[in-house]
């Protein structure tokens, strides 16, 4: 056997422990023992061919391994505006921004096997056997070992079914393990901007900056931030998820956290980080700080300004600042002021004929968890109900109003129905009186007689099974 991953799981092992103590929350790491003997020649005979030296020993050590993890919510892979870099001329780059990454690394004896791509023409046994598969992406499309390259060391290579291309990722196995290792299972949907002749370079400008933000990530505690500036960075890292990041926050003045997103903003706008994912970051910390601010955005000429940001990024399109807006409003304005703005600007703003989508009012009042969002749409609900439904659920009905609802029409019954099912499912529901509960049974056991649809009549029945089981704790 040959002795390249002897210490593979150990380093795997390490790294899982590392990136959660490090604050991803999601990570998930898991392994079988290997294969035996007789599993391998039994592979090899499927095959009609020795397996590769170095994936002989990787199975017989691990039959399969998965790590998986997922940076932080709201938070963002990036340089900060004082850490530049000398590229190769000798010329300062500006700070680089790394997106559309996450973390998925293994392989699997059950998958290997040969793969043949969709656009390729195989019209000899040599072309069905030139790949060979070590495992899958998260999109379905191969890592494959390219037999044509080595039949003792062959490279490596991800497979992209859209495009029907092949990317090297390394010269050999192992190399690739290796690479990796290094990278903390670092999976990016394009690696062409990383790779050339040889694979994957390490030393390319993004994956430097992902090797400082991960050093700095797994480092940088939150007991270390102790000024505002080095909150703010924290937080750019780590998300807003947490209560404790959330409370390190009130230590400071609102408005002096706003100035300071605000000069952060205008700091690394040019690296295109989301507008709604920085209106979080002043919405969660800042709070009434930030109210001047996001009372500019319901002006015509400062809504325009923030959209042309992203003529070429659908994240800062029309809608996706729409419910920026609103959710920066139900966060920032105080009493009533932001609900008001929203709701004004949903009626104007509503279809041709005068109608409001579900979706549409979904996507901007449900950041408010009001029961005075529920009044305000009784009289605007029209199908398709699962928008509606999911704003129902959010804006903590009363019992009073759940009673009203399914007292009212089979719209109004569907809506509130769906609202309860997913309340359920998501911890929503408020806590209620006997005879509430009782009521509302009775209401739903009234429509149950009434729907005419199977899918209608099953979604009330599991309504009334998990509001019963509910009852009994």
């Amino acid at each position: 056997m040959t002795v390249h991953f002897e210490r593979t799981l150990e380093k795997l092992g390490q790294i899982a422990d590392r990136l959660r103590q490090g604050g991803m929350s999601d990570v998930v790491y898991q392994w079988s023992k290997g294969i035996s003997t007789s599993e391998l020649t039994e592979l090899e005979e499927r095959l009609q061919m020795p397996l590769p030296a170095s994936l002989s020993e990787l199975i017989k050590r691990c039959g399969s391994l998965h790590l998986l993890w997922c940076l932080p919510q709201h938070c963002i892979v990036a340089d900060e505006p004082a850490c530049s870099y000398e590229s190769s001329n000798g010329l300062e780059q500006e700070p680089n921004i790394l997106d559309d990454i996450a973390g998925e690394f293994g392989w699997n004896h059950e998958y290997i096997g040969y793969f043949t791509s969709y656009g390729e023409d195989t019209d000899s046994a040599a072309d069905e056997q030139r790949y060979l598969i070590l495992n899958y992406n998260g999109a379905g499309d191969p890592i494959l070992l390219d037999m044509a390259t080595s039949a003792t060391e062959p490279a490596v290579f991800c497979y992209d079914h859209e495009l029907d291309q092949f990317t090297l990722l390394a010269e050999n196995l192992p190399a690739y393990i290796e690479t990796m290792l290094t990278l903390h299972g670092l999976w990016l949907w394009d690696w062409s901007n990383v790779s050339d002749e040889h694979g994957i370079q390490l030393n390319s400008p993004p994956l430097q900056l992902w090797q400082r933000w991960l050093d700095m990530f797994c480092t940088m505690k939150l007991e270390d931030a102790q000024s505002l500036e080095t909150m703010i960075h924290y937080t750019t890292m780590h998300g807003v998820d947490h209560p404790a990041v959330v409370q390190a926050f009130q230590a400071y003045d609102p408005k002096d956290i706003f100035l300071a997103w605000e000069q952060h903003w205008q700091n690394i706008q040019h690296s295109q980080v989301p507008f709604s994912t920085w209106a979080v970051w002043v919405g969660e910390t800042a709070g009434g700080g930030a109210a001047d601010w996001v009372r500019s955005l319901w002006e015509p000429e400062t809504a325009q300004v923030w959209t042309s940001l992203a003529q070429n990024n659908t994240l800062h399109a029309k809608g996706a600042f729409a419910s920026t807006r609103a959710y920066l409003s139900a966060r920032c304005l105080p009493g009533q002021e932001g609900l008001v703005c929203v709701c004004n600007h949903l009626l104007q703003h509503s279809v041709a004929d005068g109608k409001l989508e579900g979706y549409t009012a979904n996507g901007q009042l449900q950041h408010f968890h009001s029961p005075q969002v529920i009044n305000w749409i009784r009289d605007k609900v029209n199908h398709p109900v699962d928008g509606w439904a999911v704003l129902f659920a959010y804006s903590c009905p009363t019992a009073e109003q759940v009673i009203e609802w399914l007292s009212s029409s089979e719209l109004h019954q569907k809506i509130a129905t769906e609202g309860l099912d997913i309340m359920i499912h998501r911890d929503l529901l408020p806590a209620l009186e006997a005879d509430a509960w009782a009521n509302i049974s009775d209401l739903l056991l009234a429509s149950l007689q009434l729907v005419m649809l199977k899918k209608d009549k099953r979604r009330i029945e599991a309504v009334l099974k998990q509001l019963s089981d509910l009852e009994l704790r």
